[in-house]
Formats: C-alpha cells, sequence, structure tokens
C-alpha cells in the first residue's frame, strides 16, 4: 500500500495538485485511507459472506469507539493488525450465531466485564490529557449497557452474545496492552 500511495502522492505533486512540501503528509494520509478502506471492505464482506450485517454494524457500533478511546493491544505490522481485525469479526459473528449462552450468563459477562473497562477509562483519565476519553468510554457503555437490558428483555439471545464478545474483547485487549508496557 505504501508504494501504491507513493506513487499517487508523486504524480500530485508532478501534476502540480499538491506541493512538493506536502508530499510526506499525502503519503501519510493515502496510506492510512487506504489500509482503513481495505479494512472496512473486507468487514464488509465478511458480514455480507455470512448474512450478518446487522450483527457486524451492532458489533462496530460499540467495539470501535470503545477501543479508539480506550486504546488495547496492538499488533507491530498493519498487516498483522488487518489480518487480527478480520479473524476478531469473524469469530464474535460465527460465535453469535453458533454458539447460545444463558441470557443471564450473557449479561452477568457484560456487567463484569463493562466494570473492568470502566475501571481502565477511570485510570487512564488521570493520564490523559484531555479528560475527555474517560467520559466518551462511560457514554459508550451506558449505551451498551441499555441495549443490553433492552436485549435481556427482549429475548434476544445472539444480540446479547455479541455485545458480551464486544466487552470481553476490549476488556482482554486493554489487559494484554498493560501487560505488553509491564514487560
Amino acid at each position: 500500500m505504501e508504494k501504491i500511495a507513493n506513487r499517487i502522492a508523486r504524480i500530485l505533486v508532478r501534476e502540480k495538485i499538491i506541493d512538493d512540501s506536502m508530499l510526506e503528509i499525502y503519503q501519510y494520509g493515502l496510506v492510512r485511507m487506504m489500509e482503513l478502506g481495505a479494512a472496512v471492505f473486507t468487514s464488509f464482506l465478511i458480514c455480507l459472506g455470512l448474512g450478518m450485517i446487522r450483527e457486524g454494524i451492532l458489533f462496530f457500533l460499540f467495539f470501535m469507539p470503545l477501543r479508539s478511546y480506550l486504546g488495547g493491544f496492538h499488533l507491530q505490522k498493519y498487516w498483522q493488525c488487518y489480518i487480527m481485525s478480520c479473524l476478531t469479526l469473524l469469530a464474535v459473528l460465527i460465535i453469535t450465531r453458533f454458539v447460545s449462552f444463558d441470557m443471564r450468563v450473557s449479561f452477568g459477562m457484560i456487567l463484569c466485564a463493562s466494570a473492568g473497562i470502566g475501571w481502565e477509562a477511570k485510570k487512564g483519565q488521570a493520564e490523559a490529557e484531555s479528560r475527555k476519553y474517560a467520559w466518551v468510554v462511560w457514554g459508550v457503555l451506558a449505551i451498551l449497557l441499555a441495549a443490553a437490558v433492552f436485549c435481556l428483555i427482549r429475548g434476544q439471545e445472539s444480540a446479547l452474545v455479541l455485545l458480551c464478545c464486544v466487552t470481553v474483547i476490549v476488556l482482554v485487549s486493554k489487559v494484554f496492552e498493560q501487560m505488553r508496557e509491564n514487560r
């Protein structure tokens, strides 16, 4: 992707669409745009292939803001992160479709994982330059918990399992990140 981005950025400079001094910025932006585009496209194909578009949207609705604001485990290279992200989405969708938990167990796991995520956000709030990150995490968790209560009341077991997967993955990712930092 970097080679393609470099080529495109150099064409933009040659055609005088951008200034030569902006070359590196455009190269970086193009690489990030292509990486994000590849991830979104692949995620859409996975959801479409499994016939689980709604579940994929629900997954990303909560997973993206929690991981974006809370942080978590990151791999060294983009392709590793890309593959792990695709496998994570695939695993969550397969678990959602084929694994059945008692709804009270799923809800209890959501509560426990949410408490852990909230605690991690509180710890990160003291370290963060901006205190808004913890508030965003807590806001997303509040909406997630409201959705979980709704799913519990409505008997939507698979959605509850999906929300359980989201909270557990976010918390485990954060714990792995801290373990890596402490080594």
